[in-house]
């Protein structure tokens, strides 16, 4: 018995594993690029597929619509026994039936048709929804790849710092044995000591916090990234064009705003669903029946066109003309505020990507003076001068982790700027994409 529910767990486990998706069971590269980790915005996620869910509903009400005027084929039965009347020819108690029914409604004035085009419009909706969440992804999963980035090269900084720190001490300590050094500049380094080492292990536990951050981003919550590549950025150099040519771009094709212009076009036809609430419809139906009792009024075959004239409805139809009417202005509104939204985020965008070009020649200028600074405190130490080339180390560490600010946030706000513009996705950049 215990052997057979091994078997039986083993077997189950084997069968667990199969069907988990292939991205959960896909471990990590070692080392990580930037590249593959904005391959995985379109790996399923909670975000994604809540859009997908909404993308699948949309077509499912596309199926329904279209199956509304389509054509019906039911199977109905009757069971029954009766006592019949003295004056029928057929005085069987047995009066059971079949009967086959085939109906279609040919013609309902518009009202059919408006809810096809609503459903059609709502999918085209949600599908440009869809393709906003795999943008959001993708910054967040750039944003989280930087920040694992910026964290290790705090740390180094921090590490080197402590170091100096250390080597300052116990050159203190040695001379407060000798009397050189008083009790109180002896405590004060030891204080600044104890702050240095304190951020040092601060930085050392942020490294693990943003891997963490990080593998849940790409749907790995148990495969903390290792070492990460330091990608390229071509969106340094990349050209910022004029702002007006920007947000006219944005207000065409930003996904948002296509979604939003889609339910309007649904709420629209809606309406015109509604108005057509009163008008006629007409309809064909053919059945096709067998009987257990033979009497005259049994018809084994009709074939029959149906006009239905509503001619009162107690109010519904206005009801739902002022629900959808109220609809309507509900996501216009909602569109005009989104415009209003994108005009503002593109230009905020803009200035970022305008003052993060003058930025950038700054912590270049910066990084420069700290190479040669670098440079010239170990030609110092060399020669057996005294010299801070450990302070040189963490100053040029400092101004690395700057030049690295600059570009993070310089990628960022292009990729920012690309998901309001409707720029082209990671499997279609050419240029301005990370590599």
């Amino acid at each position: 018995m215990r052997g057979f529910v091994r078997i039986a767990v083993v077997g189950l486990c084997a069968c667990l594993g199969s069907v988990l998706p292939s991205y959960a069971q896909t471990p990590l590269p070692d080392p990580l690029t930037l590249k593959y980790a904005l391959a995985q915005a379109n790996e399923p996620d909670p975000v994604l597929q809540e859009a997908h869910a909404d993308v699948d509903a949309a077509r499912a009400d596309v199926a329904a619509a279209d199956a509304s005027d389509g054509i019906n084929v039911s199977l109905q039965g009757r069971l029954r026994w009766i006592e019949p009347a003295d004056i029928t020819p057929d005085n069987s108690h047995i009066d059971n039936n079949v009967s086959l029914y085939v109906r279609k409604e040919l013609y309902d004035f518009g009202r059919s048709s408006s809810r096809q085009a609503a459903a059609a419009h709502e999918l085209a909706g949600q599908e440009q929804n869809l393709i906003e969440a795999r943008r959001r992804r993708r910054l967040e999963i750039m944003r989280r790849y930087f920040a694992v980035l910026r964290a290790d090269m705090e740390y180094t900084r921090d590490d080197e710092a402590l170091a100096v720190a250390y080597v300052d001490l116990d050159k203190l300590r040695r001379r407060h044995k000798l009397g050189e050094v008083s009790d109180l500049d002896l405590a004060k380094k030891e204080a600044e000591y104890q702050q240095t080492r304190v951020r040092r292990y601060a930085s050392q536990g942020r490294m693990r916090a943003m891997r963490a951050q990080l593998a849940i981003a790409l749907n790995r919550p148990r495969q903390l990234p290792n070492t990460l590549v330091m990608p390229e950025l071509p969106q340094v150099k990349r050209p910022l064009p004029d702002y007006e040519p920007l947000v006219d771009k944005a207000l065409r094709d930003n996904a948002r705003l296509l979604a939003l212009r889609q339910q309007v076009q649904a709420a629209r036809e809606q309406l015109a669903s509604a108005n057509a609430g009163l008008r006629p419809s007409l309809s064909g139906e053919v059945e096709a029946s067998d009987y257990s009792r033979s009497i005259g009024s049994n018809d084994k075959l009709r074939a029959g066109i149906y006009l239905n004239v509503p001619l009162y409805d107690a109010g519904s139809t206005d009801a739902a003309v002022a629900r959808q009417t109220a609809a309507l202005y509900r996501v216009q509104a909602r569109l005009s505020a989104a415009e209003e939204e994108v005009r503002q985020a593109v230009l905020d965008q803009w200035l970022a990507l305008n003052n993060l070009r003058i930025r950038t020649d700054e912590a270049k200028a910066l990084k420069d003076y700290r190479d040669l600074y670098l440079d010239q405190s170990r030609a110092i130490y060399e020669m057996e001068f005294k010299t801070d080339l450990g302070d040189a180390m963490v100053r040029m560490s400092e101004a690395q982790l700057e030049s690295a600010d600059v570009h993070f946030a310089i990628a960022l706000a292009w990729e920012t700027m690309d998901a309001l513009t409707g720029g082209p996705l990671p499997a279609d950049a050419a240029a301005g994409a990370a590599q």
